[in-house]
């Protein structure tokens, strides 16, 4: 039977490790006999990072995952806290036969469960529902009030979280532990101040998070968890809360239309929301007596489409505020409710940082109201289809997100769907800021001609764009050297490029399926995040040059 490893290693949602250490690195760990069999009740060592740091490493699964840990409840309870049906649960083998079935990109939301006496530990490759305060706070209720999860994505956000009472404590990240969150940061400062976080002495960041969980829970997790056959379930994904936990029980959503929005977060209701929304960010800006705005919110209060004659004046009040960002965010995000996309999450754009804490919340409630109407109705039931043919059509958060384009795609000649992954690739890169780097120029020139990329395999890659790779890229200098010689935007740029690099990688690798139609799709897909906020830009640039 397969182990943990075996069943994600070859799936596509799968990449390998960034940030972590190469072979030659790897050390054996200097712990007592009790450590180095797994057991989980042993005293808690100094080595305990680099412990883990060498689990990751070895990990199939290590550049994105989510681990959470919950006391008191067994495996029924925790599959069910998590969305998951007890009595569907299968086995590693019978989960990978199934996840097969699944169009790439439309793969469920996973669960493996690992029992360490009294605790259960959750294990998500590529899955972060441990990682909600949703799911956690269900979690700890099931079992004896405490949970923890450590969790990394794609995009490089990497967390640790602990609830207890029904309340997220502490959110601690791992890459800037000084950034922390929650009704009590600095809970485990004691703990905190002595762990290698932020790639310190080398160390993957989460294997410091997991160091901080056993110092928490005294669980040591066992070497070979990841060749163990452990049980696996697919998951129903938890909704989101509608309300923040911090807002719950305030003032402002006692207001007669936000209760009403909150018993019927529907579709019908979607209009009056953006309405609502959109006059709050107008009075919050400031901006509710400007004549534009005003026939604006008149046409969105009535619901009817607001007359044409408006964009440009919309347009000229945005350029009279230049030089007022905030001023010319509310203007942006009121365009959005009035002037929607393809997509109606569109409508319930946050450019604009609502001031008033009231009117903020209230912000916030509608839009999570909005997205729950429309994932209700995109969210299609997790049903196995068979593996895509050669007319494969694109991936669903292409059609999600830009239904017309992703349809446009999909009548496009094969060389043209080729073409266009090609240069998404491209620009993905660019966005990045990976281009310019000496590895990555070989790679686009045999992009260009059609040629096979250069590099032995995915792995090799991943280890070009850890954070210590990109920082010692882009300055010449060790990550360990830095220290104040860069500026806040020299450093925010380092950031900027380090998040943004893994799904470039996986980008470029998209545009290499023998499909031409799901080469696009995917590779669509993968340059809307890896360009996240400026996702618009690229469509628009998109449009104008292939039409």
């Amino acid at each position: 039977m397969p182990g943990l490893t075996c069943l994600f290693t070859e799936r596509r949602t799968a990449v390998p490790p960034i940030g972590g250490p190469d072979a030659a690195r790897r050390r054996l760990i200097d712990s007592t006999p009790a450590h180095r069999a797994g057991s989980y009740g042993d005293p808690v060592g100094d080595e305990a990072a680099e412990y883990y740091d060498r689990m990751l490493v070895d990990a199939e699964w290590s550049e994105a995952f989510c681990l959470t840990f919950v006391r008191g409840l067994d495996d029924a309870a925790l599959i069910t806290a998590f969305g998951g049906d007890p009595a569907a649960l299968m086995s590693q083998a019978q989960l990978a036969q199934t996840l097969d079935g699944f169009r790439y990109g439309a793969e469920p939301a996973t669960l493996v469960v690992a029992a360490l006496g009294d605790w259960r530990v959750g294990i998500e490759v590529n899955g972060c529902q441990g990682n909600r305060p949703e799911v956690l706070r269900r979690a700890a209720a099931a079992g004896d009030g405490v949970a923890a999860s450590v969790f990394r994505d794609v995009t490089g956000r990497s967390e640790f979280t602990y609830v207890s009472g029904d309340r997220v404590r502490v959110v601690l990240d791992h890459l800037r532990p000084q950034r922390r969150s929650g009704e009590d940061p600095g809970l485990f400062d004691e703990h905190v101040a002595d762990l290698p976080f932020g790639y310190a002495d080398d160390i993957i960041p989460e294997a410091a998070g997991l160091a901080l969980v056993e110092r928490i829970t005294g669980v040591r997790l066992p070497a070979d968890l990841m060749e163990r056959d452990l049980p696996g379930v697919l998951l129903t994904l938890v909704p989101d809360d509608l309300v923040p936990e911090g807002g719950r029980g305030l003032a402002a959503l006692e207001h007669p239309f936000v209760r009403r929005m909150l018993a019927a977060p529907t579709m019908e209701n979607l209009p009056a929301m953006a309405a609502f929304r959109a006059r709050l960010i107008a009075e919050d800006a400031g901006l509710a007596g400007e004549p534009v705005i005003r026939e604006l919110l008149a046409a969105l209060d009535a619901a009817r489409e607001p007359g044409p004659h408006l964009r440009p004046r919309l347009r000229e009040l945005h350029e009279r505020l230049a030089g007022d960002l905030q001023a010319m965010n509310a203007v942006q995000d009121i365009a959005a409710a009035a002037f929607p996309g393809d997509d109606p999450a569109e409508r319930f754009a946050t450019a604009y940082a609502v001031q008033d804490s009231d009117r903020s919340l209230q912000a916030v409630v509608l839009r999570r109201c909005a997205l729950r109407a429309i994932g209700e109705v995109r969210r299609p039931a997790p049903a196995p289809v068979p593996p895509p043919a050669a007319t494969a059509v694109p991936a669903p958060e292409a059609h999600l997100r830009y239904p017309v384009l992703a349809r446009q795609f999909a009548g496009w000649t094969p060389e043209k769907q080729r073409a266009v992954s090609r240069w998404l690739a491209r620009r993905a890169f660019e966005v990045a800021g990976l281009d310019t780097l000496e590895w990555a120029r070989p790679a686009l020139e045999a992009l260009d001609r059609g040629d096979p990329l250069p590099f032995p395999d995915r792995r090799a890659v991943f280890r070009l764009i850890s954070a210590a790779a990109l920082v010692t890229a882009a300055t010449g200098l060790p990550l360990d050297q830095i220290g104040d010689r860069l500026s806040e935007r020299q450093r925010a740029e380092l950031r900027e490029r380090i998040d943004r690099a893994p799904m470039a990688v996986i980008t470029i690798f998209n545009t290499t399926d023998p499909d031409p139609a799901r080469a696009l799709a995917d590779t669509f897909t993968t340059a809307l995040a890896t360009f996240d906020s400026l996702a618009e830009d690229l469509v628009n640039e998109l449009r104008a040059r292939f039409g």
